[in-house]
């Protein structure tokens, strides 16, 4: 439940059902509680590393050049109609 405020008065709404309930105080709200993680928060060593950090300027210029011949020649087949001759 959020809570938002409806006029001069506070409700808590349900963001999946729209269900609202109208609130007990005056205004404000206090958590309870911690929140469970459930085990799935993982830490890893790798985090800072960089994509691609092992490669140098020229490999990945020439990986953006193949890619765009490959590019070209599909964008040719699909102009012809997909017929090669």
């Amino acid at each position: 439940m959020i809570p938002q405020r409806s006029g001069d008065t506070y409700v808590y709404k349900c963001p999946n059902c729209g269900y609202e309930e109208r609130s007990g105080r005056g205004g404000g709200y206090k958590l309870s509680g911690k929140p469970s993680t459930g085990g799935r928060v993982k830490t890893t060593s790798v985090v800072s590393e960089g994509r691609g950090a092992g490669r140098s300027q020229e490999e990945i210029e020439q990986e953006k050049e193949e890619f765009y011949e490959i590019f070209l020649d599909l964008l040719s087949e699909e102009e012809s109609g997909g017929e090669e001759t």
